[in-house]
């Protein structure tokens, strides 16, 4: 492997992280879906001191408290990956559920890493006491957020037009902080080291004698030595490679930490015994190509981990009640669609008691309009649409008034650089700071406005022809199960949050609209529908919308449980009573929706609704709401098959109605698109509980901003990725309890074999056990998993009813 296939290796073993402006939850193990669960469990508990699992004590609990049960020890036996039967076999233990039960300790914790210095740095650090290792990766960061700073910054790097490893190199020889720690000329060292990021990175290898076999890991460990910067930059590369071109923003990181790795290396350099350890390190067989086995508590913990994730298995397979025959659809009076995130499914519930006729609908939230949005008064633009995609559809907002003012954002920015410039910062204080004072007592005792902000009329920027505008509501249609039985009244439910001082605000926001709410989305979907010239042309192709069918728009806040509608000003006069009728239903149920979610949140108040809406407004509030925290299934069939029961909030629901899509071509849209921003999420989550100093952001407490991009944890320069303590536990316990997703499919298995040829980025999530699959048939007759090797085994489900209650 020659030096840039290395480069490209490590650089690919980061996950992205998105900025806070628009954080979404991502896979932290993108870089490692090409290899099993449990090995990734073995190398990164060696390469980083991670850990995938829970310590024994936690399962210890579950065992005792009879959420694992023998049987799901037995099961998870049956499925146990080749690693982890090796080292039973190795370790000449009994691989049994009486064997697992008996060695259980409930008082042991997680085990001390078996960590080996990766770096340089890292291995000096061990061998004489010093620390370096974090000087460079403090020094590292200083320039990071001085390049990419976001406008948090009054001060910035020079030469910041000319790319950052550039503008670093330039102004390194300036910065003599290396200097006065001991390492002497440092800052000329580093000017005199190569003004090409890849050429610096080759000669840094060559220089401290990294093997070919050894180098793909140690880049890798470099890169880990700051990890959270990384990982942004590495979301920076990505986003241009959607735009099919190649990003170099993490390499040119990679050369700046090698330089500094190679500058301490040159300052031993006459040291026989430093160096001659360092070749000794060098000489071990990579962690990569390793053929040791993994520790025997690791495959306990993995085993005792797919038993718990069997316990789910069962409860949620229990829940989903197909119909015996297809049933004769009627026409509903209303019906209403909402985002598959798990947050909607309470609430579509609630609805559905409160409007018992209603016909409530799961499809991804940004209702399969991709936008590249400009809110109104902004001048860069939002990807309103998942992660995965690049918005085609430019779209914009505009007054209801003509002669409005065209910038309000503009005062509002002015005001802001002026507040946080270096020369107001204390006079400001001095001489308007009471004016501040009753928005600080309002935000205190949570009197503000917790009501989303609508926005202006959303259009697209550039008008689409008409052939393009049809296609986009034949999508549409087709993706909502909604080519046929189209209700009088449909409303289109996107969802946003309301928090203040919540840096993670865009986290509880539309996960499939880019972290940002989906009312935009929803109002341009609703138009678009609405368009007589649209409707003609869906006829071309065999859609008909009934001619008093209205659709309409709405936000669902998922802090406060309240619904904005949108728009209504044009509905016909004819469905103003219908409308009424959905808005007295949409506040019953968002009124048990938050009698529902207080419990969780500890609310006691005898005035439930107002102090949830207390919690939207308190800027001193660290867990405003849940998020997705309890994720545990992704369920794509007809809503019927569910209905009559109480997922309590676990699983995102995607309406399917097989019948309609005999080749399976929008089942696949569902599982290589929702499907797999599902599985981020899951994972975001799984790695945040597991194991939240490696792959969460920490304590809210002692977060600070940097740059406007993330995180660091007090006076660290690092950002932190993934989510913070409070998003995952109550303070007592974890409020999300580990699971790989369960996807459970209204299909058959050859119909999801055939898809999954197609799709093997999909595919190698499966083959590797970082996702599970279920086939639930086309009439739900029958329920067969899909094991890492592609076979399929029926699901023998126990005659019971496990409780969700804290899954």
């Amino acid at each position: 492997m020659n030096p840039h296939q290395s480069i490209q290796q490590a650089c690919g073993q980061i996950a992205p992280l998105w900025p806070l402006a628009n954080f979404v939850a991502v896979n932290p193990f993108l870089g490692f879906s090409n290899r099993a669960f449990a090995d990734t469990a073995h190398y990164l508990s060696q390469v980083q001191g991670a850990q995938l699992t829970m310590p024994q004590s936690w399962y210890s609990e579950k065992f005792a408290s009879g959420e694992i049960q023998t049987a799901d020890l037995q099961k998870a036996i049956e499925r146990a990956p080749k690693e982890v039967i090796a080292t039973f076999r190795e370790s000449d233990r009994a691989l049994n559920a009486h064997a697992l039960a008996e060695n259980l300790d409930a008082s042991k914790t997680l085990p001390e890493p078996l960590y080996r210095p990766g770096t340089f740095s890292g291995y000096l650090d061990d061998r004489e006491g010093t620390h370096w290792g974090r000087a460079f990766s403090e020094e590292a960061a200083k320039w990071c957020a001085a390049y990419y700073d976001k406008g948090q910054s009054t001060w910035f790097l020079t030469g910041i037009q000319n790319g950052f490893y550039e503008a670093w190199h330039e102004s390194v020889g300036h910065d003599k902080t290396l200097a006065c720690m001991g390492l002497k000329k440092a800052h000329k060292t580093l000017t005199e080291m190569s003004a090409d990021p890849e050429e610096a990175i080759t000669d840094a290898v060559k220089t401290m004698g990294i093997p070919e076999a050894f180098l793909p890991e140690f880049l890798y460990r470099v890169l880990l030595t700051l990890p959270g910067w990384a990982g942004h930059l590495r979301y920076m590369d990505r986003e241009e490679e959607i735009r099919s071109s190649s990003g170099s923003e993490l390499i040119q990181l990679l050369a700046i930490l090698l330089n500094y790795e190679c500058t301490l290396y040159n300052a031993y350099s006459q040291d026989k015994d430093c160096l001659l350890g360092w070749r000794r390190i060098l000489m071990e067989e990579p962690i990569e190509k390793s053929s040791e086995i993994m520790p025997i508590d690791l495959a306990e913990r993995l085993l005792w981990q797919s038993a718990f994730e069997h316990h789910i298995e069962h409860s949620l397979q229990q829940r989903i009640h197909p119909q015996s025959a297809p049933q004769e659809k009627a026409k509903p009076d209303i019906q209403a669609a909402f985002c598959i995130d798990v947050r909607s499914e309470l609430f579509r519930r609630n609805l559905e008691t409160a409007l018992p006729n209603i016909h409530t609908i799961g499809f991804a939230g940004f209702f399969g309009v991709p936008l590249d949005h400009t809110p109104f008064g902004h001048q860069h633009s939002e990807a309103r649409c998942p992660a995965l995609l690049a918005p085609p559809v430019k779209s914009c907002e505009h007054s209801h008034h003509e002669g409005e003012d065209t910038d309000p954002h503009h005062t509002e920015r002015n005001w802001k650089k002026f507040k946080e410039s270096a020369a107001s910062c204390f006079s400001f204080v001095e001489t308007l700071g009471l004016t501040f004072g009753w928005k600080m007592l309002q935000s205190a005792f949570g009197l503000g406005d917790s009501s989303p902000k609508s926005g202006r009329l959303p259009k697209f920027a550039e008008e689409l022809d008409p052939e393009t505008r049809i296609n986009l509501a034949a999508g549409i249609l087709k993706g909502l199960s909604l080519t046929q039985h189209c209700g009088r009244l449909v409303l289109l439910c996107g969802h946003g949050s309301t928090t203040r001082n919540n840096p993670y605000g865009s986290g509880l926001d539309c996960g499939a609209c880019g972290g940002h709410p989906g009312d935009a989305n929803a109002r341009i979907a609703a138009a678009l529908l609405n368009d007589p010239v649209v409707r003609s042309g869906l006829e071309g192709q065999g859609i008909t919308i009934p001619k008093d069918t209205w659709f309409i728009s709405g936000l669902h806040n998922t802090t406060t449980d309240e619904v904005t509608l949108f728009d209504l000003e044009s509905i016909p006069s004819s469905h103003k009573e219908t409308l009424e009728t959905l808005r007295h239903s949409l506040d019953q149920a968002g009124l048990w929706t938050a009698a529902t979610r207080a419990k969780d949140l500890n609310v006691n108040s005898t005035e439930t609704f107002k102090a949830i809406r207390a919690r939207s407004t308190d800027w001193s509030q660290v867990r405003p709401e849940w998020g997705l925290a309890g994720n545990a299934g992704f369920i794509v069939a007809p809503r019927s098959w569910t209905q009559s029961s109480n997922l309590e909030g676990k699983a995102f629901l995607h309406e399917y109605d097989p019948g309609a899509d005999p080749e399976g071509k929008l089942l696949e849209s569902i599982l290589a698109g929702p499907l797999v921003v599902g599985s981020w999420i899951n994972l975001q989550y799984y790695a945040s509980s597991v194991d939240n100093t490696h792959f969460g952001s920490g304590h809210k407490g002692i977060h600070n901003v940097v740059g406007g991009l993330g995180v660091a944890l007090g006076n660290e320069n690092d950002l932190r990725p993934g989510l913070p303590l409070q998003s995952v536990h109550t303070g007592k316990q974890l409020m999300h309890e580990p699971s790989r997703l369960h996807a459970f499919v209204a299909a058959d298995p050859d119909i999801l074999d055939t898809i999954l040829e197609r799709q093997p980025a999909l595919k190698e999530l499966l083959d590797n056990g970082w996702l599970h699959l279920f086939s639930l048939g086309a009439n739900g007759h029958s329920c067969s998993y899909r094991l890492p090797s592609g076979e399929w085994k029926v699901s023998q489900v126990e005659n019971k009813r496990a409780s969700l209650e804290r899954v």
